[in-house]
């Protein structure tokens, strides 16, 4: 079974769907008997679903928005490291 520390790691793999079915399967079983993975969960999807709503309204020179993508690139494989 997925640990509390290893369900926030998966997060953002399982809101893309990048996940495989077993991983999945477990992270939910999870989500069922662990109230406050459920509450970071909910928090996690409201505050994605705000950020990618505001940043399609807002626009973004490329240039800046590079920048944006690539540092949230390297610090998830700086978090995956640890």
């Amino acid at each position: 079974m997925i640990c509390c520390k290893e369900c926030i790691d998966l997060l953002h793999d399982y809101f893309e769907g990048a996940l495989d079915q077993e991983t999945k399967n477990s992270l939910e079983e999870h989500f069922q008997d662990c109230p406050p993975c459920i509450a970071f969960l909910n928090t996690y999807k409201s505050t994605t679903t705000l950020c990618r709503e505001t940043l399609n309204q807002i626009e973004i020179p490329d240039e800046v928005r590079r920048a944006l993508q690539n540092f949230l690139k390297e610090h998830k494989i700086q978090q995956k490291k640890m």
